[in-house]
């Protein structure tokens, strides 16, 4: 058993570049910031994946990856289906919250609108922006700000020992969420990202 922290655990709501205001109906969970305590599980049966956007968010994590000398993520069906799952219960019901089932996977969440297109690149690009205020040190140490949850996503996306990723980009009106499952999970309290 490991004492690991939430992953992906900082809830970032971007908005577009064309001035969209936020959806008041729209239910933002803050992340908790209590360890947790998760089971490790078997890693997942590695596939291609099946869609050319699946594949640009799969080939952005690992570009990153590879600036930091991170071994390249395999993508995984099961945690993609375990994704797509959660980003549509998110649309659905118009929440923005990490989920709270005992899944044993890292996860990290993104949500834009306003009418713009969004990009897997620019997506995952603002989960790669939290760099700017990464320390390298032992988690949950590694913030310059104090506040490990400011690189969560980060931490999680470059996890030396996260071998598999799967995502899902679901959509309705203006909005759209990504959600991306990690095996092994990351942001475990006591190592190093990389």
């Amino acid at each position: 058993m490991v004492r690991r922290r939430s992953a992906g655990a900082a809830a970032v709501l971007i908005l577009s570049a064309t001035g969209a205001c936020a959806d008041p109906r729209l239910l933002v969970v803050p992340p908790s910031q209590e360890p947790r305590t998760v089971q490790p599980i078997a890693p997942p049966r590695a596939t291609a994946p099946s869609s050319e956007v699946e594949r640009r968010l799969l080939d952005a994590h690992n570009a990153e990856r590879g600036r930091v000398g991170a071994p390249p993520l395999r993508w995984a069906d099961a945690l993609e289906a375990e994704a797509r799952a959660w980003a549509r219960q998110l649309i659905a019901i118009d929440r923005f919250a990490h989920d709270p089932a005992p899944h044993g996977h890292g996860e990290n969440l993104w949500t834009g609108w306003g009418g713009r297109v969004w990009t897997p690149e620019a997506m995952v690009g603002e989960w790669i922006a939290e760099k700017a205020d990464y320390r390298h040190g032992v988690f949950p140490n590694v913030s310059r700000t104090g506040n490990w949850s400011d690189v969560s996503h980060y931490t999680q996306l470059v996890w030396r020992d996260t071998t598999h990723v799967g995502c899902a980009v679901e959509s309705r009106g203006d909005r759209s969420v990504l959600a991306c499952r990690y095996a092994p999970p990351g942001n475990i309290d006591g190592r190093t990202a990389y």
